[in-house]
């Protein structure tokens, strides 16, 4: 079962990164940089919205013995249909605030928080929290049973969709507007599929006291912890919206999406498959609990730590084959926030933590994370500029791998041999990195 959801969801995922680069490959050619890098500061915002309301509806639904019990759903799915409302009002008022600050001249005129378009991406494309608050929890249950086919299914159409949209609104207007339309059209077409095309009970809105306790006491501590988190993980476009142009902001946030494409490769996968399936062994079996761990680790490991390697050599010319010479600059910072990937291979602890009811640890990780990337990333900038950024913003979570190590030797997790072989992939990747920019190279230079 387990097998076969990753193969579900790795190829969905592989299917749906096809469709993300041929769609970044068109946009970058038809829209200018400024409109990635407002569009990437209006995503933030929704993001960190978005976050600071996790309650963990669908960690608790995945983790609960309740987790089947339509009283449960459906009090979960009314408290998801309140958040997405609540998450859209918010982000309405974030709007109205960098509207009011620019009229009145609060902020200077070349940051991209000062871009007059931004309010108004921002209060429509949040929208989409009133869309997905709105999805089913039969797509829920379906994870929480590791059924993914169907889900797969409905993301790769949404995002066909999304996409299509896009591409053909950016050729008509050449406008950022095709971006938002595009976002809110899938999302319309995801909530819609998981109520019509996956089999169950229809949800209805209610709220059942008991169901209700449950999913808020489990969720508390997902709450605090996503608070932290959304400041460590969006803290980096947040910070730098502030420091520099539109235009740099732009060619940055092609480079993190580059990275970001394999590190939420590994997150979707181990976060849709292994939470349950750890939850499972939790539940049934704890004595297999550290076999079952690393081998969930390994392969997210082999992939993360050679991939560092492969763009760290590659980098630049990765970039300079697929964009034009208005991205070049992205190249340098690929290298750089490549090493992020050495770290972020451990956030699979995350979901056993969930699986072992003790999401405070979490917490205590994303508030260290969080305060790295806002103490550290600051005084980088100041005494190094903008490349010291990169360097403070790739490794800000380096201090919580120790506390990782301390947290798993309560579960019998560590095994340290483990984690100095499985370095030794990074100089191969390095290696096929530094001969793939070579052959390109020599290929560039006799075209």
């Amino acid at each position: 079962m387990i097998l076969r959801a990753a193969g579900w969801t790795v190829g969905g995922m592989a299917a749906g990164y096809v469709l993300r680069i041929a769609s970044n490959l068109i946009m970058t050619r038809i829209l200018v940089p400024e409109m990635f890098g407002i569009m990437a500061v209006s995503t933030v915002i929704l993001i960190i919205v978005n976050l600071l309301s996790d309650v963990g509806l669908r960690q608790s639904i995945i983790q609960s013995p309740k987790g089947d019990l339509p009283v449960f759903l459906n009090t979960a799915w009314t408290l998801q249909v309140i958040r997405g409302v609540v998450i859209w009002l918010a982000c309405l008022l974030v709007a109205l605030a960098l509207y009011a600050a620019n009229n009145r001249g609060m902020i200077p005129a070349d940051l991209v928080y000062a871009t007059p378009e931004l309010p108004l991406v921002l209060a429509a494309s949040s929208f989409s929290s009133v869309i997905t608050g709105l999805q089913s929890t039969k797509a829920i249950s379906r994870d929480r049973h590791l059924d993914l086919r169907q889900i797969t299914y409905i993301e790769l159409i949404s995002q066909a969709v999304g996409l299509a949209i896009t591409i053909t609104l950016g050729l008509m207007t050449r406008s950022i507007w095709s971006f938002v339309i595009g976002s809110l059209a899938s999302c319309v077409v995801s909530t819609a599929l998981s109520h019509f095309w996956l089999s169950g009970a229809p949800n209805r809105l209610l709220i059942d006291r008991e169901s209700a306790r449950e999913l808020i006491q489990f969720g508390r501590w997902i709450l605090i912890s996503s608070l932290f988190s959304v400041l460590a993980q969006n803290g980096d476009r947040v910070l730098l919206g502030a420091w520099i142009s539109p235009v740099l902001l732009g060619i940055y946030v092609l480079a993190y999406n580059l990275i970001s494409m394999i590190e939420g490769a590994g997150g979707r996968l181990f976060w849709s498959v292994s939470t349950p399936a750890f939850s499972h062994v939790v539940r049934d079996d704890p004595s297999r609990l550290k076999d079952v761990y690393f081998k969930f680790r390994l392969p997210m490991d082999l992939a993360f730590v050679a991939s560092a390697g492969l763009l760290y050599g590659a980098g630049q010319s990765i970039i300079d084959i697929m964009y034009d010479s208005r991205y070049a600059q992205a190249g340098a910072i690929v290298q750089v926030l490549s090493f992020s990937l050495l770290i972020s291979r451990f956030t699979v602890a995350y979901t056993v933590y969930i699986a072992l009811g003790v999401p405070r640890n979490l917490t205590v990780l994303n508030i260290c994370k969080a305060i790295s990337m806002f103490v550290v990333t600051p005084l980088a900038q100041l005494f190094f500029g903008f490349e010291g950024t990169l360097w403070a913003i790739a490794l800000h979570g380096l201090p919580t791998i120790p506390i990782i190590f301390f947290m798993n030797r309560q579960f019998g997790l560590n095994d340290f041999i483990y984690e100095a072989k499985v370095l030794l992939i990074w100089p191969v990747g390095l290696a096929l990195g530094m001969g793939f920019a070579y052959a390109a190279n020599s290929l560039l230079s006799l075209s």
